[in-house]
């Protein structure tokens, strides 16, 4: 058994030949430890909308000025926390080199530490430029109706009353110069309840995860948050140590999610960490059942392209709490290794 395949499995979960875990596992399903999978049934919480839950919207630009100047980004999107994510139009060709490499999947367990859209930029407050400007991250304030302050010192205001459709936008840049732009309105923010419930930012607050070669647990790892700091153990059975394992390769504290802001528009961002961030997007799998598909940043606008990295996680909420359950597996030759893992996020921003 060599390392290099079950590490790969381990980093790729739901790559090619990856299949999800299915009914057919009843007597390992039987074995499995006590949480380590979702409940039958999907509700959703008690959590209030967040204060700018109506103003989130994207804003996808169709013209810029005169059409004699390069535009300063291509969208720009306002989450219901309070952050926006301005994308510029380098990161649309950064999102084609992306999916020209080797498929990788996304994961809220253990991030792929090869992706070229991560940034190690702070996180605070202010403004954070995300693999040097490809995309800008930071906070908003509403001033009021359709007029909104960003914290890189520019400003929105979407001059039409009904924001659907198309719009026009008056954009003051940094410098202080207008310009003016017409945007088509991106606003997917429903009143559905499992919509608004998703849809806000996420601290973390522990995680598991949970390696196994046929009914044998061969690795177990936990995460959890203390004053601030990532704190995490890491079991190793000595057969996982034979093969080449180290506890690095079944979590790492940099490696966790501290903060997962969702959008309704189907973007979320993650904040690592090490102060790291990654920008990708979901959408819903299965609604009734609480499944999303996690999507890493490719080239969204190329309807041909195939290569998308992407994970299937089943969520359930609990009051104020949301659990991410994640459950792949594979064979080789005739053993099948199986990952469990579940993450548990608090619906809060500071």
């Amino acid at each position: 058994m060599k390392r290099n395949f079950i590490y790969s499995f381990f980093i790729a979960l739901a790559c090619l030949g990856f299949v999800a875990c299915d009914s057919d596992d009843n007597d390992q399903t039987k074995n499995l430890p006590e949480g380590s999978k979702p409940s039958t049934k999907f509700t959703v919480g008690n959590c209030e909308d967040e204060q700018n839950a109506k103003d989130a919207i994207k804003l996808d630009v169709k013209t810029w000025g005169d059409g004699k100047t390069d535009k300063e980004f291509v969208s720009v999107e306002l989450f219901g926390d309070g952050h926006f994510l301005i994308t510029t139009p380098n990161a649309l060709t950064a999102q084609k080199r992306a999916a020209d490499g080797p498929r990788k999947a996304a994961s809220i367990l253990k991030r792929s530490n090869k992706s070229p859209l991560l940034a190690r930029v702070g996180e605070n407050n202010g403004t954070d430029d995300i693999d040097n400007g490809l995309y800008i991250c930071g906070t908003y304030t509403r001033v009021k109706d359709g007029v909104y302050k960003l914290s890189n010192n520019t400003m929105i205001e979407i001059k039409d009353g009904a924001v659907k459709g198309t719009a026009t936008v008056t954009y003051t840049n940094r410098y202080g110069v207008s310009i003016t732009i017409v945007v088509s309105v991106d606003y997917n923010y429903q009143q559905d309840a499992a919509m608004r419930q998703l849809c806000r930012s996420w601290k973390f607050d522990e995680s598991e995860v949970w390696l196994y070669a046929d009914d044998f647990c061969f690795g177990y790892g936990k995460q959890w948050m203390t004053f601030g700091r990532v704190q995490q153990e890491i079991t190793l059975a000595p057969e996982a140590k034979k093969w080449g394992f180290d506890e690095d390769d079944v979590l790492e504290t940099d490696d966790c999610c501290k903060r997962i802001v969702f959008s309704p528009c189907g973007r979320y961002i993650c904040f690592f960490a090490d102060h790291d961030i990654e920008v990708g997007r979901w959408e819903w799998k299965d609604i009734k059942n609480g499944v999303l598909r996690l999507w890493e940043p490719v080239d969204l606008d190329d309807d041909d392209d195939d290569d998308d990295d992407w994970a299937d996680v089943t969520v359930r909420f609990d009051g104020n709490q949301m659990h991410l359950y994640q459950d792949y597996m594979d064979k080789d030759d005739g053993v099948k290794f199986r990952v469990l893992g579940v993450s548990t996020f608090t619906a809060r921003y500071y």
